[in-house]
């Protein structure tokens, strides 16, 4: 493809404006993207209605959009006092009780795996302990802590309003966002532009409303086997867990750690004991069990039949985002490598390479 003089300044003039525009209005841009996948989720439930009821599209957005709120205040109206209570234990904790417990915990222990024929270093692993108390200590400000909430509140609320009030439009009007998307593309592009947009936009329908599944099911699998184990907060932690999910392989590791390291947290004012190793390895199978089963059931049906990629496949570029770009990489590695191979089937199609990354696609 030749490029002419006129062709490559309008080029960089885009990039300057797509840059600019990242930059500055970085939130803006964030809420249209939410918004957007918002809309993606609810529009089969728009759609059904339209055709079942025939309802209005307006009215049909407005209850998708109720649904979905109504999910989310519910995980909130379940999680939002167990995180007060679970800040309040940090907050009003004895720490320097805690200390003196630790170690009189730590020769417990020491004691108990002697017992067992199992040999420990002397001095590294309570200092280690102990370290991480005091760093705790540290962090742990009653003042900082409700200031920061409140911030975090303000800041998240702002962004809902916004991301709501766009997504109704998404919702009500399907050829909105593919309008505001043909303002930057050449008229001579837009047929290819159209079917890289319909494409993209039927494959990843199905993504998210599979991986919106995927995270209602961990939410409720989490949550069943930590109450079932009697682990304190088995909601809350079940639903961060959940959440932490949408990071492919990841994300069940960190929500593991959280979850242990909270739930430990709970039972510190006892002091260091075996109670607390006996709750670590609860989560820990747990996490584990749910992980499995994400993996072998939910994960193979969402990420393969949804966006008709090979599990391989998947895997390889989910792997690669994430060396590249960290945990963010690795979330938006699915849906941006399915835009890419509906791009170059449209525009490249007859490469061997290209027809066989893409022979899913339809």
């Amino acid at each position: 493809m030749q490029f002419n003089k006129k062709t490559i300044i309008g080029l960089i003039v885009g990039l300057a404006v797509l840059g600019f525009v990242f930059y500055y209005l970085s939130d803006l841009v964030i809420y249209i993207v939410v918004a957007f996948i918002i809309s993606m989720i609810g529009r089969p439930l728009v759609q059904w209605l339209h055709w079942r009821f025939k309802l209005p599209f307006a009215l049909g957005s407005l209850i998708a959009l109720t649904v979905i709120l109504a999910f989310v205040v519910l995980v909130g109206w379940l999680v939002f006092p167990m995180f007060i209570q679970q800040g309040q234990a940090l907050v009003t904790m004895d720490y320097t009780q805690l200390t003196s417990d630790t170690y009189t915990g730590f020769y417990q222990l020491e004691a108990w795996l002697m017992g067992k024929g199992i040999a420990v270093p002397e001095s590294d692993l309570k200092a280690y302990i102990v370290g991480g108390i005091q760093q705790l200590v540290q962090m742990v400000s009653v003042k900082d802590l409700i200031a920061n909430t409140a911030g975090m509140l303000t800041s998240i609320g702002m962004g809902l309003f916004c991301v709501v009030f766009i997504a109704f439009f998404f919702l009500k009007d399907e050829q909105l966002f593919k309008n505001m998307l043909f303002l930057f593309i050449p008229d001579r592009y837009t047929d290819r532009a159209e079917n890289v947009l319909h494409s993209s936009e039927k494959l990843l329908t199905r993504y998210f409303v599979g991986l919106s599944i995927e995270v209602i099911c961990m939410m409720i699998f989490l949550s069943l086997g930590l109450w079932a184990f009697g682990i304190d907060h088995a909601v809350l932690y079940g639903c961060m867990g959940g959440v932490l999910d949408v990071i492919p392989y990841l994300g069940p590791v960190i929500g593991a750690v959280l979850a242990a390291v909270f739930a430990v947290i709970n039972h510190l004012e006892v002091g260091f004991t075996m109670d607390l190793v006996w709750i670590i390895l609860k989560v820990v199978i747990v996490f584990a069990g749910a992980n499995l089963i994400d993996n072998f059931v939910l994960q193979p049906l969402i990420y393969s039949n949804s966006v008709k990629s090979h599990p391989l496949e998947i895997f390889f570029v989910i792997i690669i985002a994430g060396t590249l770009t960290g945990p963010g990489g690795m979330i938006i590695a699915i849906p941006l490598y399915t835009v890419l191979r509906v791009i170059a089937k449209e525009f490249f199609k007859g490469n061997k390479l290209v027809d066989g990354l893409t022979k899913g696609i339809s």
